[in-house]
């Protein structure tokens, strides 16, 4: 049995048929998509965008990084890169400087200013958008959904050979 099948209808009177309310696919789409938008809504009071949040936050977690290394890792393609770190870089809360280990290449920094607006302005804000995003979940039910997400995103090569695929 495929995994898009509707097993219960969660379509309401005059809501989507019951097709587009309980297909995996679309439920994961519309969750995907109503997390950027209160997500945004979070980092617009700051002049930025989720995918700046993304980028300030994997330097600090990371350490400096080319912006090849950012957009590889993080799914951004390079010429959004390009004017993610330029925009940053104009806000100061990064800067390029020479790679170390390759004098050709940029590594981006994260600023003072940056460090201290993620840390205490932007992280905050993040975590505020996924709390509204998760209200209609139990703390219990937010930790099996998180384990879940890991799961999908992570657990590829544990899943058994019979899972794979469907």
């Amino acid at each position: 049995m495929s995994t898009d099948s509707p097993r219960i209808d969660l379509s309401a009177p005059g809501g989507p048929p019951a097709l587009l309310s309980s297909s995996t696919s679309v439920l994961m789409s519309r969750a995907g998509t109503l997390f950027a938008e209160i997500f945004e809504s979070a980092m617009e009071p700051f002049g930025l965008k989720s995918k700046d949040f993304i980028v300030l936050t994997a330097i600090d977690a990371m350490g400096p990084q080319s912006q090849q290394q950012l957009a590889r890792a993080h799914g951004i393609d390079r010429t959004t890169m390009v004017s993610v770190v330029d925009g940053l870089e104009r806000l100061g809360l990064v800067r390029r400087s020479r790679d170390p280990g390759d004098r050709r290449k940029y590594a981006i920094v994260l600023t003072g200013e940056g460090e201290s607006l993620l840390r205490h302005e932007l992280g905050p804000a993040m975590l505020g958008a996924l709390d509204d995003f998760l209200t209609p979940l139990t703390p219990d039910e937010r930790e099996q959904f998180n384990r879940m997400l890991w799961c999908l995103v992570y657990g590829r090569d544990r899943a058994p050979a019979g899972n794979r695929g469907n």
